[in-house]
């Protein structure tokens, strides 16, 4: 099944070549910041990542919506994006505020117990909060224009959606991961190639050296060639996975949600019962 909706996805994307400008954008917007903060414009990427985040909600919904009205028009996609921007705004705003305050309380519990000086069982902490919340609520999106779900009912749809179909989407999310280990490790041959006649190492240096040197060190390490290469490789790779990764989440949702409405229906038939006027009560 996950083959299945892979294979759909490159399908979808010569049927509706816009979807790439998803991945233009996210490719674009991680350059620049990536740029800006390397040359030591910290405020100035960060001001650029976060107008790329708050602007990336346009071309998901642009993408899902040309999917969902099987039209390839630019007209499509600019109405999509426009009509479904805060449909996938705003459930992706408040699951990061309340995962950001649980992380926050967490952070708060581990100091207090003695695990404050410990970076390796902060960030631990951090993924104890965000990895949960990022596989039963990463359909939401789909949820959202796909089935044209309200801002809370697009949650509570992902959660029963991952919840009816745990293994296919444990399948989709190694499917996500194994491709973004081929593009990583591709573009870290392709790095390799270009780096290995311009860069020159000390033999005196030994990894525990290179472990403990500093950004800058680092950065004057390798050049300001070098770390351009490296700048525009991370964004070909986060272009690339960006534009795979939306018809290949839609293309896997579509194939499943129709076997998971059934069921829910099904659920409250057998649980309770609807009166004359169309009114469901449970048993």
């Amino acid at each position: 099944m996950v083959f299945q909706s892979f294979r759909e996805a490159f399908r979808c994307i010569v049927r509706y070549p816009l979807i790439l400008l998803s991945g233009i954008w996210a490719g674009c917007a991680v350059a620049a910041a990536e740029y800006c903060i390397f040359n030591g414009l910290v405020f100035y990427g960060e001001i650029i990542g976060f107008f790329g985040v708050i602007a990336f909600p346009f071309f998901i919904g642009a993408s899902y919506e040309m999917i969902r009205r099987d039209d390839r028009s630019l007209s499509a996609f600019c109405a999509g994006g426009l009509s479904r921007y805060f449909a996938v705004l705003l459930p992706g705003a408040f699951v990061t505020f309340v995962g950001a305050i649980a992380a926050f309380i967490l952070t708060v519990i581990l100091a207090a117990v003695g695990g404050g000086q410990d970076g390796v069982l902060m960030i631990m902490g951090v993924f104890w909060i965000f990895i949960p919340i990022l596989f039963f609520f990463f359909f939401y999106d789909t949820a959202a224009v796909l089935e044209e779900k309200k801002v809370f009912a697009s949650l509570q749809w992902s959660m029963v959606f991952v919840r009816s179909r745990p293994f296919e989407v444990m399948a989709f999310y190694c499917a996500c991961f194994v491709l973004l280990i081929v593009l990583f490790v591709a573009s870290a041959f392709i790095g390799s190639i270009f780096l290995a006649g311009s860069m020159v190492f000390d033999p005196s240096l030994d990894v525990n050296a290179l472990l403990n040197m500093t950004v800058e060190e680092q950065q004057a390490l390798i050049g300001e060639e070098g770390m351009s290469l490296i700048i525009v490789l991370y964004a070909v790779v986060t272009g690339i996975f960006t534009a795979i990764l939306l018809p290949f989440k839609a293309a896997f949702y579509r194939r499943h949600v129709a076997s998971v409405s059934e069921k829910t229906e099904e659920a409250k038939k057998e649980e309770g019962v609807y009166d004359e006027k169309g009114r469901w009560y449970k048993y």
